[in-house]
């Protein structure tokens, strides 16, 4: 395990020996550790005083914080990820991103760059604490923003395919993508041809999900058979006025974990270098990038870049 990740994990650990919430943090410069700390929420009685929060206050500056990498054994909240973003710490290592309401996507969107090592031990930790201590959890996610916790009703995910269905995702990866980044119409055809094949047959190897808001389509993404071993991950899509909620990372880990029940070894995707969020929430999930090119594409010259993920 990464030294640095152990060293977040041990401060969990050491906050669970003073009665607390174990979630750990260090802040990382130039390979040592300049700050420690642990959430303090119950030894403090204080409820700002969570693990990043507690560590960047105590971190030891050469200069700011832009050089800066934070490990964390949880998916930082809104308040930690804030304070990131404030002061423009540019990576963020997680131990695990499932015990509690996070904001990776918030992260995302403001450039940071989001690993989620998914480790069993940091998961083990926080559900036998939640477990053990239910009340008091229940009591300190109540002092959250309520909307934070419920589930949206507003949206809601299918995977058949209906009339209108492929025009309209091409329509929303054209008015979304090309005016960002100066791509022309031949953008549409490179999503439109694809989409209709698909739509033409049915594989159970092969799987869309449509996302609806109030009654119409907000995004998608799909998994497409490349070959008996290989799938694509297609079509990822989520309208601005849906993301930072989460959203964009469930429609990812369905896909991924639908490609392996499908009994696939490899999984693959391109995208292009000028949507880093987009990168960022690949890589959380254990995707790599393994190539890129840059070649005159869709009326402008576009560097694409490749990013794969073992599903065996």
């Amino acid at each position: 395990m990464d030294i640095f990740m152990r060293a977040a994990i041990n401060e969990a650990l050491e906050g669970l020996s003073e009665g607390g919430v174990p979630i750990g943090a260090v802040l990382v410069e130039g390979g040592r550790i300049i700050g420690r700390g642990r959430n303090r929420r119950v030894q403090d009685q204080n409820q700002l005083l969570h693990a990043e929060m507690d560590c960047l206050r105590h971190a030891r500056l050469t200069g700011g914080y832009h050089n800066t990498i934070l490990y964390s054994t949880l998916m930082p909240c809104y308040l930690c990820a804030g304070a990131m973003v404030q002061f423009g710490i540019k990576k963020v290592v997680v131990g695990e991103a499932r015990s509690a309401p996070a904001a990776l996507e918030f992260m995302l969107s403001h450039g940071i760059d989001v690993v989620d090592l998914d480790l069993p031990e940091c998961k083990e930790m926080m559900q036998r604490y939640t477990s053990e201590n239910k009340e008091l959890w229940d009591r300190f996610l109540s002092e959250l923003n309520p909307a934070l916790l419920q589930p949206d009703n507003s949206i809601s995910l299918r995977h058949d395919l209906k009339p209108g269905d492929v025009g309209y995702i091409t329509y929303l990866h054209g008015i979304l993508y090309p005016p960002q980044h100066g791509w022309d119409h031949t953008f549409d055809s490179y999503v439109a041809i694809p989409l209709a094949e698909f739509a033409k047959r049915s594989r159970p190897n092969e799987r869309i999900w449509i996302v609806e808001s109030c009654g119409r389509i907000g995004g998608s993404v799909a998994i497409v058979e490349f070959s008996r071993e290989e799938a694509q991950l297609r079509w990822l899509l989520l309208h601005p006025d849906l993301r930072g909620r989460g959203i964009g990372r469930r429609l990812v880990e369905e896909a991924v974990a639908f490609a392996r029940e499908a009994g696939y070894s490899t999984i693959f995707l391109w995208t292009v270098d000028s949507l880093p969020a987009a990168a960022g929430l690949y890589k959380s999930v254990g995707f790599r990038e393994t190539e890129n090119v840059t070649h005159e594409l869709w009326g402008s010259l576009v560097t694409e870049v490749k990013y794969e993920l073992a599903l065996k």
